[in-house]
Parts: C-alpha cells; structure tokens; sequence
C-alpha cells in the first residue's frame, strides 16, 4: 500500500481524482459481486456499500466536473486499483473478500485524507468520504468478526458453499415471534 501512496504522490490532483473515481467503481462491482453471492442479510448489506461506493462516485465525478470541465477523468496506469479478485464459492472465501473490503476501505480513507490535504479549498468533501470509508470499514469488521467467531473450528462452515451458510444466517438472524 505504500507503494500506490508513493506513486500518488507523484500525481497531480487531476490524476488522483481520476484513481478515486476509477477505484469507487471497482468497490461498486465488488460489493454488487459480494451481494449476489451471499444471503439475503448480507446481501442487502453489500448491496448498501455498492449504493454508497455509487453516490461516492456520483460526488466525485461532479467535483472533477467542477474542477476540469468535464467529465473524462484519467486513470493512471501503473497504480492497482481496490483488489477484487476474490473468488467466493464457500464461506472461508466470503471471510477473505471481507478481509480484502476491508483493506480497500481503508487506503481509500487514506487516498481521501490525502486529498484533503491536496485540496483543501475542497477539503470538507475529501474529509466526508474519509469518514464514509472509516465507517464501511467499522461496519465490514463487525460483520467480518462475526463470521469469524461462528466459522471458528467449524469445518462444516467454513468449507461450506456460501448459499447454504447465507440460508443458516438468516435463519438464527431472522425475526423471532412468541408463540
């Protein structure tokens, strides 16, 4: 990760705008993925983050628009953009996407706190979209841990395919009535 910090560094602020724009997409496709791979509960939960990693863009686009003119926004080459090439077919595969959300949360609060510092006439935006970051990635831990703890020495769960484990989830989640 310090090497893409490194290499944004060397970027002019046209240019890191247009890796923020280019890296809020792909989070978008990788939680629409993460949705359609896991039960309802979670599904709606990764549906949500897409939603946000949407508005995220739709509100860095019109700053770029704002700021450049237009709306063709570079994106650098040489530079990875949020990893999302987990495959997820069983729960232990579900677990390590998280992990991954989870790192990609956090270098894009550090991309948006950079920002901030880049551009500060337009720091209140940047510091937002840091704080939106911060709490995708509390929220993505909690569910993360969660699915630790019940996954723990559980080989029957952690080896099982992700709609079975998402079809038990819901059951011990769902609502409860008094009978």
């Amino acid at each position: 990760m310090e090497d893409i910090f490194e290499k944004l560094a060397g970027l002019s602020p046209r240019e890191i705008l247009g890796y923020a724009l280019a890296s809020e997409q792909e989070a978008k496709e990788f939680y629409e993925h993460l949705a359609s791979k896991s039960g309802a509960l979670l599904g709606e939960f990764f549906k949500d983050l897409a939603k946000a990693e949407e508005n995220h863009k739709r509100i860095l686009l019109k700053l770029y628009e704002e700021l450049f003119g237009d709306t063709e926004y570079p994106v650098p080459e040489g530079i990875p953009l949020a990893e999302t090439s987990v495959k997820v077919d069983t729960v232990a595969n579900l677990i390590e996407a998280m992990r991954v959300a989870l790192e990609n949360e956090k270098n894009a609060e550090r991309i948006y706190s950079h920002l901030a510092e880049t551009l500060p006439e337009h720091g209140g935006i940047f510091k937002f979209l840091a704080a939106q970051e911060r709490a995708h990635y509390a929220a993505i831990r909690s569910h993360t841990e969660y699915l630790e703890d019940v996954t723990q020495g559980q080989q029957e769960y952690v080896n099982a395919p992700i709609e079975f484990f998402g079809a038990q989830l819901e059951l011990y989640l769902g609502p409860r009535t008094r009978r």
